[in-house]
């Protein structure tokens, strides 16, 4: 799916452009190859919410001193199988690239292993940790809390939670794995986000305006609360993943949660929680690998419905468009692709459509 009127960009312009943004605000060469890869594949994904439509923040809160350009991580606590990282207040894509390398290496011998993050920032995709874990036989999981409280508890009247991604990620002999990866919301507040920018209309069911009442007005939106998934269940849901990306860490939560798009200049210590369970300390990688081929085909093959060509795996409908948007280009809606192209012009540097 692209953006409606969208603009086309090449993969490799736009990883460059983006990059020398953030070194010239301070951004040491590799940890901005590391963040910008990260942005990069969310979009070649069609994971709109969480590409380069969040970079216009991320270089505003470096340059207002509320995100540390050049964080070093440090490991506060640690066991053989366990961890807590202080991201030093660091962009969250290269915290969250770092801490989930920690869980890898601690778990090549077999042990299975969680690592808790805080003071970190916005990570983007939360699949992005867990096919780090897949490509090495392993099952990941990653848990972020949200960077701006936007859903109330059920029942309540105040945003205490954000949405609260999380993703699981598993193995498999195809070029992409199962994965989930999904917020608490009905929809992504980054959804939300885009489509703001766009002018366009949001779902009725996505989120409430101001007033407590539902909205397809994005903008109006973006005042009010996003929707959990579920009822009193997303509610929950959300709670679960909010303490596991939190409380092992002292990363922060509830009241104490500022907002990534209006408190530009304070530190959020945003907390995540990486883990890893090696497929070999369970069984053969092959004997696993052939349950897998089983469970996919079996998903595929099962009876479609009036109308429906192609069940899809998790995860492989981005995979697809990865591949597609590798070869024709990333498109950007209007919006974006100006705001951009101002942001690159006080670097001077310059961003082309294609064609």
């Amino acid at each position: 799916m692209t953006i409606e009127n969208d603009v086309l960009v090449s993969e490799n312009q736009l990883t460059a452009f983006s990059t020398q943004i953030l070194k010239n605000i301070g951004v040491p060469s590799n940890d901005a190859e590391i963040v910008v890869k990260n942005l990069i594949e969310a979009d070649l994904r069609g994971v709109y919410s969480h590409g380069v439509v969040r970079f216009p923040i991320y270089v505003k809160r470096i340059l207002d001193g509320g995100t540390n350009p050049k964080a070093r991580m440090s490991i506060l606590r640690e066991t053989r199988t366990t961890a807590v990282i202080d991201g030093d207040n660091g962009l969250g894509h290269l915290v969250g690239v770092q801490a989930m390398q920690l869980a890898i290496e601690k778990a090549a011998e077999g042990d299975c292993v969680f690592v808790a993050v805080k003071n970190s920032n916005h990570f983007g995709a939360a699949a992005y940790y867990t096919e780090m874990a897949a490509r090495h036989n392993m099952i990941g999981f990653s848990f972020t809390i949200g960077a701006i409280n936007h859903m109330t508890p059920w029942g309540g009247a105040e945003a205490m939670l954000g949405n609260n991604p999380f993703s699981v990620a598993f193995p498999t002999r195809e070029d992409f794995p199962v994965v989930l990866d999904m917020a608490c919301s009905i929809a992504a507040r980054g959804k939300i986000i885009v489509a703001a920018k766009e002018g366009k209309p949001i779902p009725n069911d996505w989120a409430t305006g101001p007033d407590g009442l539902p909205t397809t007005d994005a903008v109006e939106a973006l005042k009010g609360f996003v929707t959990p998934l579920g009822g009193p269940k997303g509610y929950a849901l959300t709670l679960t993943v909010g303490l596991l990306s939190t409380m092992l860490s002292g990363a922060f939560f509830g009241s104490d949660v500022g907002d990534l798009y209006e408190e530009t200049s304070t530190a959020q210590n945003s907390g995540h929680l990486f883990g890893v369970l090696p497929v070999s300390s369970f069984d053969e990688i092959e004997n696993y690998l052939s349950r897998m081929d089983k469970a996919m085909a079996d998903m595929r093959n099962a009876k479609k419905a009036t109308g429906i060509e192609r069940i899809y795996l998790p995860g492989e409908r981005e995979h697809l468009s990865l591949l597609k948007s590798r070869k024709e280009g990333i498109p950007l809606g209007q919006a974006l692709f100006k705001e951009l192209v101002a942001l690159g012009e006080k670097h001077h540097l310059s961003l082309e459509k294609i064609g």
